[in-house]
């Protein structure tokens, strides 16, 4: 793929280093894209006060965490995604969430629920707002305009994706929400709007990491071996099986894993992407578009490699619906897949690739969720 850009004009005067900021591309959407929210290239995000420190994205929504424990949201409002108490159909400009006082967020969980928000705060409670769509926020209510506290305690990690949660607490992984696909992991697709305990996975904080996408759920565990379950039946969970799962199976990579992600906004979509501690980037699931980064259209039941181009190491990789970015040691942003939302940043022209193409812009921090796409820069 060639890509052609054309410069004019003087160059800028030499100046300190800027600011981090909040960009935006792709398109937010619930029930169908809202193309008034939509860009084909980085394009920040106004009203953000404070220093950010980590961003998220659910399939409507971003967000971004400050240094001061705070949190702004930015996108839909219509099921209370933005959390300040009201619920505009859009907000361009972001809001701060309304907080009780005194609370203050550690992380945020990345992904984030459908049309819904969790973070975590100081203190070690998970808070929950937007759309509890079959209690995937672990609360009775189906619209929360302001942040609620989740009934769990000495929350380490969250993560959420359509209508389930994943959370890990005193050291164990719990499941909310619908169970579709087997996405609870609880040995049935059974559904919980309260915590219930994923079946097979080690206690004791030996899971480091979590992801979740469209029906499916993930684990990374300390020593870098990886398990997934849910949704399948295009191979999305890299065991060479094309069926769902309720329980975790163990995904066979060629070395430990050192940091994962899971996409995917519906049937037709989902794939994993890895980089492993060797520096090597592995994917699996869906392909059509291009998302797997190994120059084909297919599927893989298992994990293939991504074209990283000679000379250029991948630090982190995320996936969406039917794309999939990495920050290169340098903090370049390349991204790979489908383009039909502009979600790949690279402007209309283009189409899809099938690799890894750079975007144009240095990030810190990427995140995706369907079209959704955020990056602190």
């Amino acid at each position: 793929m060639v890509l052609a850009a054309a410069c004019g004009g003087s160059p800028a005067p030499p100046r300190s280093a800027p600011a981090a900021r909040v960009v935006t591309f792709g398109v937010v959407g619930n029930r169908g894209k809202i193309a008034a929210l939509e860009h084909d290239r980085p394009t920040p995000v106004p009203g953000i006060a404070g220093t950010v420190v980590q961003i998220a994205t659910s399939n409507s929504d971003g967000y971004a965490l400050t240094a001061a424990g705070t949190v702004w949201a930015w996108g839909v409002g219509s099921s209370g995604e933005l959390g300040d108490g009201a619920a505009p159909a859009t907000a361009r400009r972001a809001v701060e969430v309304a907080l009780p006082a005194g609370v203050r967020i550690a992380s945020l969980a990345d992904p984030m629920p459908f049309d819904g928000a969790l973070a975590v705060d100081t203190a070690g409670h998970a808070w929950g707002w937007g759309l509890d769509a079959d209690g995937d926020l672990c609360l009775p209510g189906s619209v929360l305009l302001r942040p609620e506290r989740l009934p769990l305690a000495q929350v380490t990690l969250a993560v959420g994706a359509r209508t389930h949660a994943l959370v890990e607490a005193a050291g164990t992984v719990e499941a909310c929400g619908s169970g579709q696909g087997g996405a609870l992991g609880t040995g049935s697709s059974a559904s919980s709007a309260t915590p219930v305990p994923v079946v097979g996975l080690p206690g004791g904080g030996a899971v480091v990491a979590l992801t979740a996408s469209w029906e499916g759920s993930g684990a990374l565990l300390r020593d870098g071996t990886y398990d997934d379950w849910g949704y399948g039946p295009d191979g999305q969970l890299g065991d060479g099986a094309t069926a769902d799962s309720d329980v975790p199976v163990r995904v066979v990579l060629p070395g430990p894993v050192r940091q994962v992600f899971q996409g995917g906004s519906g049937a037709t979509n989902g794939q994993t992407v890895a980089v492993l501690r060797d520096g090597s980037v592995w994917a699996w699931g869906d392909g059509r578009r291009g998302q797997l980064g190994d120059g084909s259209t297919v599927d893989a039941a298992t994990p293939v490699r991504v074209e990283v181009p000679r000379g250029v190491t991948f630090r982190t990789v995320v996936s969406g619906g039917y794309s999939s970015y990495a920050i290169d040691g340098s903090g370049h942003l390349w991204a790979w897949g489908g383009n039909q939302n502009g979600q790949l940043g690279l402007g209309a022209g283009v189409r899809y690739a099938t690799a890894p193409v750079a975007v144009g812009t240095r990030l810190t921090q990427v995140a995706a969720t369907a079209s959704n796409v955020a990056g602190l820069t």
